[in-house]
């Protein structure tokens, strides 16, 4: 058994005790989270059972436990955060119940002593304005400059100390995200990581009132540090040294020679091509001639080439606080560029400068939103505006989107559409109708003004008011029926038509992500981490773990209280049926796909609730015993 330990903090009373994990069974924060699913009123996080290593990609923090957004069991991960984490000498915390008021919860090791401390802030008067930063930014400066002074006898790993903290949308709605820089030159630097999906922030605030945590320590573990060890796993596996093998694996994320660019943004958006989702995913209707010229003249021609020049030929790259070969934040000055993001609250948003997208991801991030949650609802708003469904004024907006694509100034027109995008993300913050979700939004607004904004909306329903607007890729797997979705626990590549084996691809890719969850490793390397974590971890710590079936299992668990509810809206349906059609012209041999775009044309409701049924099954099947 896997030695590992477990702090409980009982919020209201401030008490506290450390104790092993006694379940053999439990080996990644992912296993041990799982026993309390059905307990809202606990909050989970921890770092995998690797975090003390030299292993690259092992310090990943993860956060799981019922979602306000999704309304089920969540994982939410950010990078780099367990490598200070590891100097508490413990691998999770479970918080329970509530602080009196809002407060910043201070993590502490000495000498095998823990220290856990509550302390009251004014959150909301911080995120107003500290120094010369508003929200997230403001409260992560202010919790370092008024604690960091108890942690100087901690160990320096990229900083004594890590800061997670929130935004006001943690406080105002059910979209909160968590973020954490890593401590750089003194101070909380540029490169914040965040557990953006699934509200995760908006449950520490509004089930616990923790607006903050603090953390470090000086407990230090040497038993897996030894290189030779973990080269022989890889040797024997690759024939390659460990950082050989993990340099190879992580090319797309640093620099891929083939696109001339690297990271998310830079290899997604070369390759991308007719595949583009723009103007709140309404460029599935044009042709895929169309839809290459706005990827040329808007994305190669300027959106990406400033990427490229400013980021990728300097090379402006940095990690998320462990050392690592992939260097996969891509930056500009205090701005780190990611694909989801600048796609969700860039091209989708009727955004396609630099300029402008910085300035829409900046204040989106400063507010704390799970980025890609409010792209959804920042493009969605565009659109219902741009079609006169809904006025400006019912809204209290100013503005009005630039969304005409044939006659689009580039540099004004995004900029004109990021403000707006600001003026709708303090829309969300300020008016309740807005507070949950977009499922949620266009259902009071069509009930409120009699009309159809859902059928504009885009997103993945769960339960009854469970929402999830999808990752920013063309393919059928990203709406799915998956107990969790929000993340890669599905197949997300364009290359499947057929409903029922992508449930099945759907089911195996779930079991294989949570190799990286699960072990608290960054999927970035999941090049490896699928082939070789299973034998690191079992001749490690004298195991004999079948990381198939006991992951296989997890899934099984997960999917018990699937509670997925079929596509609500039509732009949803139309993304899958415009799919088939534009499958077909890259595959015009596929039988599979030809049937199915000759049902979604006959009646594409129907067609799309057996695609959809089809799916399910193909998930279920896969997950039986």
């Amino acid at each position: 058994m896997i030695p590992q330990k477990v702090l409980y903090i009982d919020a209201s009373t401030g008490k506290f005790r450390v104790e092993d994990v006694k379940d053999e069974n439990v080996i990644g924060p992912v296993d041990f989270a799982l026993k309390y699913a059905n307990e809202d009123n606990k909050f989970f996080f921890g770092s995998g059972v690797l975090a003390g290593s030299i292993i690259p990609s092992t310090r990943r923090l993860i956060f799981c436990g019922h979602s306000p957004l999704w309304d089920n069991f969540y994982i939410s991960t950010m990078g780099g955060a367990a490598m200070v984490f590891r100097h508490l000498g413990i691998n999770y915390v479970i918080i329970e119940n509530s602080c009196p008021e809002h407060s910043v919860l201070k993590l502490k090791r000495e000498k095998d002593e823990f220290s856990v401390v509550f302390e009251r802030v004014d959150a909301e008067k911080i995120w107003k304005g500290y120094k010369d930063k508003i929200g997230f930014y403001a409260l992560q400066e202010f919790v370092f400059d008024n604690y960091k002074d108890e942690y100087n006898h901690c160990i320096d790993d990229f900083g004594k100390l890590r800061i997670l903290a929130t935004g006001p949308a943690a406080l105002k709605t059910n979209m909160g995200a968590i973020g954490s820089a890593y401590i750089e030159a003194g101070k909380p630097g540029f490169v914040d990581c965040w557990a953006g999906r699934g509200g995760i922030g908006s449950k520490l605030v509004q089930k616990h009132k923790i607006v903050a945590i603090i953390y470090g320590g000086d407990y230090k573990d040497d038993s897996l540090t030894n290189i030779n060890e973990f080269n022989k796993y890889f040797q024997d596996k690759f024939q390659k040294k460990m950082m050989i093998k993990d340099t190879e694996a992580t090319t797309k994320y640093r620099y891929d020679p083939k696109y001339k660019s690297g990271g998310t943004l830079g290899v997604n958006y070369s390759a991308t091509d007719s595949w583009l989702f723009s103007f709140n995913y309404s460029s599935i209707y044009l042709s895929d001639e169309d839809r290459i010229k706005i990827h040329t003249d808007f994305i190669k021609k300027h959106y990406l080439k400033q990427f490229n020049e400013e980021t990728i030929k300097p090379k402006k790259f940095k990690t998320c606080g462990e050392a690592c070969p992939a260097v996969c934040k891509k930056m500009r000055d205090e701005y780190k560029k990611d694909y989801e993001p600048y796609e969700a609250l860039g091209p989708n948003s009727g955004v396609f400068d630099q300029r402008a997208a910085e300035r829409l991801n900046h204040y989106a991030d400063a507010m704390g939103f799970d980025a890609i949650q409010a792209g959804g609802i920042v493009s969605w708003v565009m659109e219902c505006l741009a079609k006169g469904i809904i006025k400006k004024e019912d809204l209290g907006l100013t503005l009005m989107p630039k969304f005409d694509w044939k006659n689009f100034d580039i540099v004004n027109d995004s900029n004109n559409n990021a403000e707006l995008g600001i003026q709708i993300i303090n829309l969300v913050l300020t008016n309740p109708m807005f507070s949950k979700s977009i499922r949620q939004s266009s259902k009071e607004l069509d009930n409120r003004f009699g009309t159809k904004t859902i059928n504009l909306a885009v997103f993945n329903a769960f339960g009854n008011e469970g929402c999830m607007v999808p990752n920013m890729y063309w393919g059928p797997g990203l709406f799915s029926p998956m107990p969790i979705m929000g993340k890669y626990f599905q197949y997300y590549k364009y290359s499947i038509a057929n409903p029922y084996e992508l449930g099945k691809k759907n089911s195996e890719r779930m079991i294989k992500e949570l190799y990286s969850d699960n072990s608290g490793c960054c999927r970035f390397h999941r090049g490896w981490i699928e082939e070789v974590i299973q034998d690191i971890i079992n001749k490690h710590f004298n195991l004999n773990i079948d990381f198939f079936a006991h992951h296989k299992k997890l899934v099984q668990d997960i999917n018990q209280n699937n509670k997925s509810v079929f596509w609500e809206s039509e732009r949803v349906i139309d993304i899958i049926f415009e799919f088939l059609r534009k499958f077909i012209r890259e595959n015009p041999e596929d039988t599979v796909a030809k049937e199915w775009v000759a049902r979604f044309e006959k009646d594409k409701y129907i067609a799309a609730r057996e695609y959809w049924e089809e799916i399910r099954r193909g998930i279920n099947d896969t997950l039986k015993d």
